[in-house]
């Protein structure tokens, strides 16, 4: 009986171990950013046209955007419940793993006098934060160049609808008189932009 009880004491420290050190697993970086890659591809390099592409964003940004979800302040459909799922510290775990990974720009087909158009409305309203055809990023400003086009302009029509009210509130203001041509335009120019 003595040696069932520490057969079963010991059975019962391993599996303790065992689950604690799966559990520490799970906490690292990789393992929460791997939960990304179902809709955002592996490392963040999204293989669809309407899921942006997050590998190589800027870490703090990542940061804001994830807090933005888990509080609700950013509109969602799935993103606001996913993100609720962790804690402050995993979401700057998976902002900084995902920061980290080289950007990978959307293999996109773009029209010539599209990118020409949108070239045009990004000098005039868009290069004072997105610098350098939008590859310019830090904690509030996402990289722009090489993001898909259809995910881009989805972007742009939302925050157009929303006017003041998209966030940040100066990009609200910049697009809310827009046209659709004009987003198109941008959409085919940031693609371009690898």
């Amino acid at each position: 009986m003595i040696i069932m009880t520490r057969n079963l004491s010991a059975a019962a420290l391993a599996l303790a171990v065992a689950v604690g050190a799966a559990a520490e697993g799970v906490r690292s970086p990789s393992m929460l950013a791997n939960t990304c890659a179902g809709c955002h591809g592996t490392d963040g390099a999204s293989a669809g046209d309407v899921m942006p592409t997050i590998g190589g964003m800027a870490h703090g940004y990542m940061y804001l955007v994830l807090r933005e979800f888990k509080s609700g302040a950013r509109d969602s459909t799935i993103m606001g419940r996913i993100a609720k799922g962790y804690d402050e510290n995993e979401l700057k775990a998976i902002a900084s793993y995902l920061g980290s990974k080289p950007w990978v720009s959307a293999p996109s087909k773009t029209d010539f006098r599209l990118v020409r158009a949108g070239k045009q409305v990004h000098e005039d309203k868009c290069d004072t934060c997105h610098e350098d055809g939008g590859r310019e990023q830090d904690d509030e400003t996402p990289r722009l160049a090489g993001q898909w086009p259809d995910y881009t302009r989805v972007a742009l029509e939302e925050c157009r609808a929303k006017a003041k009210r998209c966030p940040p509130k100066q990009m609200g203001i910049r697009v809310k008189d827009l046209s659709d041509a004009e987003l198109e335009a941008l959409a085919h120019y940031y693609a371009s932009q690898k």
